[in-house]
C-alpha cells in the first residue's frame, strides 16, 4: 500500500530491499541466487505450501493456515505490479490460482467432495494437512472456531478466490452458526470478528450488526472488518441502508 500511495517516500529504497528479500527467502524461482532456494515452501506437484521444512515429523510435512498461504501469493502479485515488475505479477498469480485450486480441491470441502472420505468431509475443512492424514484440530487450540477460523486469517479480498459461496454456506449452516460463541454472539472471544466477516456472505445484515461491537482479532481493524463484510455481501442486499444502520460504540 505504501509503494502505491506513497512512491517517493524518502525511505523506499530501504523498504523495497527488505520486500524483496523476503520474497526470495519464500519464493525465490532463480537457479542463480546464491543465497536462497527456489521455491522454498510451495510444491509445484501438489500446487500448495507447506508450512514445515527439513523438521522431521512423523506424519510428514503439513499446511494448516491456507489463508495465510493465498494471502503470500495474492500480496506477492500485487508488488510485482506496483514495482512495474511483470514477471514477478506474472508468477505471483500463476502461483495464487494454482494454489487456491487446490484449497478447493483438498483443504475446504463441500458436501459433493470426493477426495476425502465421508467423516472428514463432513467438517467441511481438513485441519492440520499432513501428508500421511488429515487432523481436524490446530496446532495452539482444540475449538471449531479456531479450525475453521484459522482458514480466514488475514481477512482479505482473495479469500473468496479459495472460499467459494457454496462451500461458506455449507460450512456456516452445518458447523459455524451451532457454535456457542456465534449463538451466543460472545464477543469477548476474538475469533467471533473473523466468523462474522465470513459470514456476511450468507447472513448479511445480522453479521454486520454482530460486528459492530465484536472484540476485534489481533491485526483485524473494525473498519477493515466492516468493509469486507460490507463488499462480500450478496447482490440483494441494500448495503447502503445496511451501514445507515450501524452504530459503532468507540
Amino acid at each position: 500500500m505504501l509503494k502505491h500511495l506513497d512512491p517517493n517516500w524518502s525511505r523506499m529504497p530501504e523498504l523495497e530491499r527488505i520486500i524483496w528479500t523476503m520474497l526470495r527467502d519464500v519464493v525465490n524461482p532463480s537457479v542463480e541466487d546464491k543465497y536462497f532456494p527456489r521455491f522454498r515452501h510451495f510444491s509445484w506437484y501438489l500446487g500448495h505450501s507447506y508450512s514445515h521444512g527439513v523438521t522431521s515429523i512423523d506424519n510428514g510435512k503439513d499446511e494448516e493456515s491456507t489463508s495465510e498461504d493465498i494471502n503470500f501469493f495474492y500480496g506477492m502479485t500485487l508488488w510485482g505490479r506496483v514495482t512495474g515488475k511483470k514477471a514477478v505479477e506474472d508468477l505471483g498469480s500463476l502461483m495464487l490460482r494454482l494454489d487456491a485450486h487446490a484449497i478447493r480441491t483438498y483443504f475446504l470441502m463441500t458436501s459433493d467432495s470426493t477426495v476425502h472420505p465421508p467423516e472428514i468431509v463432513r467438517n467441511h475443512v481438513t485441519g492440520i494437512f499432513f501428508d500421511n492424514k488429515v487432523y481436524y484440530n490446530t496446532w495452539f487450540l482444540d475449538e471449531k472456531y479456531a479450525i475453521h477460523g484459522i482458514q480466514m486469517i488475514p481477512v482479505s479480498p482473495i479469500n473468496d478466490l479459495a472460499r467459494t459461496l457454496t462451500f461458506v454456506e455449507q460450512e456456516w449452516n452445518d458447523i459455524l452458526s451451532k457454535e456457542p460463541i456465534v449463538v451466543e454472539v460472545n464477543t469477548t472471544i476474538t475469533w467471533l470478528s473473523l466468523l462474522l466477516v465470513n459470514a456476511a456472505r450468507v447472513n448479511p445484515m445480522e453479521s454486520l450488526r454482530n460486528l459492530k461491537n465484536a472484540t476485534m482479532d489481533n491485526g483485524l481493524s473494525r473498519s477493515w472488518a466492516l468493509y469486507n463484510a460490507a463488499t462480500r455481501c450478496r447482490d440483494d442486499v441494500d448495503v447502503n441502508t445496511a451501514a445507515v444502520q450501524l452504530t459503532v460504540k468507540v
